[in-house]
């Protein structure tokens, strides 16, 4: 039995008070007990890779809420901040595990997932998390998905399903050139400022973010089957995302085979082009 865990939801008017921004909240419309299984099999049947849990989950979570908003049903994201990620006097993490023994600690400064709220058996509305890297078929409540991060500390905040990611101070100087860069100290800390980014049209994050986590997979299925030095090398690279998206755009490594690495990235770009077109075609389903 899941244990539960009651991080404070931050109501707008703290979140305000807190970090200078306030976000979006959703307005969802329940969807009936039928319906809310129906969808979760909707979700499997893309076939989205959860089990490398290194990064990309705001990709997963973007692509799940544009499925839904295509079957009608409007979805909004659940963040989770680890107190890292809020505090500056903290350094404290989620410390997950890792289903694929690739790390013996992976460690989240923050997760996001898609939300809904649906009817139970009871005819009572529930607010239920869809996040395959924590239950893989299974919908969760909020209680249940904090649980599994097992942070009492954390801090969570709903957004509405097109806030695709956020600022931190290091890195909002550099994604908003509005900003005032003489009022802003060389160095920032990697909190979160309160404010959240869109996608704009043409912006393929979400089909890179979900074929890197295609490829770790197949680098992880493989792997075994090559020469000693390459498992190696390719062991190492899979305990760090940015190493296996640095992979799809550099040279070839000088540890990798020009075999090896011609099948990855073929392999990549295969899954992209999948990606791609769901992306397209489930948006075009919204126009």
């Amino acid at each position: 039995m899941i244990p539960s865990v009651h991080a404070p939801l931050i109501s707008p008017e703290d979140y305000e008070l807190l970090l200078g921004a306030k976000p979006p909240t959703p307005e969802l419309t329940p969807i009936s007990f039928a319906e809310r299984e129906e969808l979760l099999d909707l979700v499997i049947a893309e076939n989205i890779e959860y089990r490398y849990i290194n990064g990309s989950c705001e990709d997963r979570a973007h692509y799940i809420s544009l499925l839904l908003k295509k079957h009608q049903v409007t979805a909004g994201k659940i963040w989770n901040f680890a107190p890292a990620r809020y505090s500056l006097s903290s350094d404290e993490l989620f410390n997950m595990t890792d289903p694929l023994g690739i790390s013996e600690n992976t460690t989240w400064g923050y997760h996001v997932a898609p939300f809904l709220t649906a009817y139970n058996e009871q005819g009572e509305i529930e607010t239920l998390v869809i996040d395959q890297s924590l239950s893989a078929d299974a919908l969760l409540t909020i209680d249940e998905w904090l649980a599994l991060m097992n942070c009492p500390r954390s801090i969570y905040l709903l957004t509405d399903a097109d806030s695709y990611l956020f600022f931190s101070l290091n890195n909002y100087l550099m994604q908003d050139e509005s900003a005032p860069a003489d009022e802003w100290p060389a160095f920032l800390p990697s909190i979160i400022t309160g404010n959240f980014w869109n996608l704009a049209p043409g912006d393929d994050y979400v089909q890179k973010g979900l074929s890197i986590n295609d490829l770790a997979l197949e680098i992880f299925s493989i792997k075994n089957q090559l020469p000693a030095h390459e498992e190696a090398y390719l062991h190492e690279l899979l305990k760090n995302i940015d190493d296996v998206i640095r992979l799809t755009e550099v040279a070839k490594p000088a540890e990798l085979s020009s075999k090896t690495y011609r099948s990855l990235i073929s392999y990549y770009d295969q899954r992209y082009a999948h990606w791609n077109d769901r992306v397209a075609h489930t948006q075009a389903c919204l126009n």
